[in-house]
């Protein structure tokens, strides 16, 4: 785990990781079907330098959300982004990404 969440560069900017998504997992009905009330929840199993945690994520923002297994997010150039799997692709979070990343306190 050691450098695991050191800065590193990104095309001439720092990246400065914060959390990274480890797993994210839509809602699960089983034979129930979709709940007919209230809001339904997916969750994201993340990471900080804090150890891992688990975070509830409403369906409508995970559905309308890039989030995926193995994303970062951290600051570049001092604004919060999404940074792919690949470590090289950067996402500027979008109204839901935000209201999400918010939840979480960032």
């Amino acid at each position: 785990m050691a450098g695991k969440w050191e800065p590193f560069d990104i095309n001439g900017s720092v990246f400065r990781p914060l959390v990274k998504l480890l797993y994210v997992e839509e809602p699960d009905f089983g034979c129930e079907g979709v709940p007919e009330e209230g809001a339904v929840y997916g969750s994201i199993v993340l990471e900080d330098k804090n150890g891992q945690r688990t975070a509830k994520i409403e369906e409508k923002q995970l559905f309308a959300s890039r989030l995926n297994d193995g994303m970062w997010v951290g600051k570049l150039a001092g604004r919060i982004v999404l940074l792919g799997k690949d470590k090289t692709t950067v996402y500027q979070p979008n109204t839901a990404e935000q209201s999400w990343l918010e939840t979480i306190g960032l």
